[in-house]
């Protein structure tokens, strides 16, 4: 986004909040559905919240929210435009202003997905390290004030460090696969480990998944590193294991002649894609080391240790995340809907309700193996960078013959790796 077009996307906002904006801002409380009241700063300065470019216009619909329920407290966004050169100058701006002691107040940011197809830069390309360097302000003091009973647990957790909420994740993901139930002619049991993956007799689920783990590798584990130590999780003789069977299950893949269709590899956010006619499919997710299924989270917010608002930052985090606005059902205020229809783009929300109303369309078959792909979640992450490298490793190993030269790709690595935790 060019800088005239970031000041007509505030303008734009700005109009969408009315006069709201203009309103001095003046202690102001306001009750969730937590029946807790929050009482926020008397400041004239806006909330300064930090957003990319696809998620701003939504998050103008909860600005308006906000300012009605608070009395017209003011919000200036610093939006992230997309593209990489045009996102890598404004992420290197924001986080000089963080490094100086300022920046915006609030984050509504991604995490890092290897698997876009136009790169782009995020604000923070660790953001389980970010957690552990204190960038974030805790929110354990506040969380009184969120009704957190709407948020699915496992995912919310993650947002946890030293067992304190430092972020609260707002989407995550996962790829599955679904098949015709007929183009498995075998009729084995589905893979719930990725050893019984690279081993699977199945032609069609050997192709599809073959072919796709050079993007998917990183989901064949679940957790990558131990933040809090600043160890990684991950030894190199598991790493070369893990590599020379993904190798092997992808050159196999490329050799194999496709003749059966699958319906398609659909990731969580896409799910209602294979409703169709309401046929029944055979569905799984890729298996990660653990024997479960491995969830990344691709949308969080945070509030800037920096703030000088913190009330305010978490006023805001309490009005998006509840349940009216989590429901799209929005807020009803001055006899409008307030943020009603509300949904970001990056994943399935951690709203409880959100996957059940997403799946309704499908079968009924596929309905209860969805509800138990769901439950063999055992590790839920953030996409880092790490993700991408574990990727970009696997090609170089897989086109390197020399074992030797193999075993010194994995040790330079995993050394690179070591180093970038500490």
């Amino acid at each position: 986004m060019k800088k005239r077009e970031a000041v007509i996307l505030a303008m734009m906002c700005a109009a969408a909040l009315g006069n709201f904006g203009n309103i001095e801002s003046a202690e102001a409380s306001a009750e969730n559905g937590t029946g807790k009241v929050l009482e926020i700063e008397k400041t004239q300065e806006p909330l300064r919240i930090c957003v990319e470019e696809e998620n701003a216009d939504v998050l103008c619909q909860v600005i308006t929210a906000w300012q009605k329920m608070y009395d017209g407290g003011q919000a200036e966004l610093l939006v992230i435009p997309s593209g990489e050169e045009a996102s890598e100058q404004k992420v290197q701006e924001i986080r000089k202003t963080i490094a100086s002691g300022g920046g915006p107040d609030l984050f509504l940011t991604e995490s890092p997905n290897p698997a876009w197809s136009e790169p782009k830069a995020v604000l923070f390309s660790e953001p389980e390290k970010e957690m552990e360097q204190g960038t974030f302000l805790s929110l354990e003091p506040y969380l009184e004030y969120f009704d957190t009973g709407l948020l699915e647990e496992r995912i919310l957790a993650a947002g946890r460090s030293r067992e304190e909420q430092m972020m609260l994740p707002m989407t995550y993901d996962y790829f599955l696969y679904a098949f015709d139930t007929e183009d498995l002619p075998q009729n084995t049991e589905l893979p719930e480990t990725w050893e019984e993956l690279i081993v699977q007799k199945e032609k069609v689920i050997r192709q599809t998944a073959g072919q796709r783990i050079g993007i998917q590798f990183f989901d064949t584990f679940g957790k990558l590193a131990d933040y809090e130590k600043g160890e990684l999780l991950l030894s190199e003789n598991q790493l070369k294991k893990a590599l020379d069977g993904a190798a092997e299950f992808g050159s196999a893949s490329l050799k194999m002649d496709w003749k059966m269709r699958d319906t398609g590899v659909v990731s969580l956010n896409t799910i209602e894609e294979i409703a169709g006619k309401k046929a029944a499919h055979t569905l799984f997710a890729l298996p990660n080391g653990e024997g479960g299924v491995t969830a990344n989270i691709t949308l969080y917010a945070g509030i800037n240790k920096n703030t000088k608002q913190p009330k305010k930052a978490v006023s805001f985090l309490q009005v998006l995340y509840s349940e009216e606005i989590l429901s799209g059902k929005g807020i009803d205020l001055d006899g409008r809907m307030e943020g009603s229809g509300v949904k970001f783009s990056q994943g399935v929300s951690i709203y409880k309700n959100d996957l059940e109303k997403r799946i309704r369309s499908l079968s009924k078959e596929d309905q209860e193996q969805m509800k138990m792909i769901q439950e063999r979640i055992t590790a839920v992450r953030f996409y880092s960078e790490l993700d991408g490298n574990l990727n970009a490793l696997l090609a170089e190993y897989g086109a390197q013959s020399d074992e030797k030269q193999k075993d010194a790709l994995v040790k330079t690595a995993m050394q690179k790796w070591k180093n970038s935790l500490k």
